[in-house]
């Protein structure tokens, strides 16, 4: 009796590891912060973010708004105003 319990326990414990195993990085990435220029210190610190996650082709963070290529254009120096990493 204690042996059919123990094999059952040890079961679902597994089953419970792997189905963290599977959620977990599901949930977190469906919980990426939307940035805004606010939270970049400089123009620069923006740019480099805004190239690192797709930008000039892809702005989910709506980073440059004329789209002209150079995200947060109002923010503070240093300057960045590259186009490429």
């Amino acid at each position: 009796m204690f042996r059919s319990t123990r094999k059952f326990l040890a079961a679902a414990a597994g089953a419970a590891l792997i189905a963290l195993v599977i959620v977990l990085p599901t949930t977190a990435s469906a919980q990426k912060r939307d940035m805004d220029c606010a939270n970049f210190s400089s123009q620069k610190s923006a740019q480099i973010f805004f190239l690192k996650h797709g930008g000039p082709r892809y702005d989910p963070d709506r980073l440059d708004a004329d789209h002209d290529g150079i995200a947060c254009e109002d923010n503070p120096a240093p300057y960045f105003y590259g186009k490429r990493l």
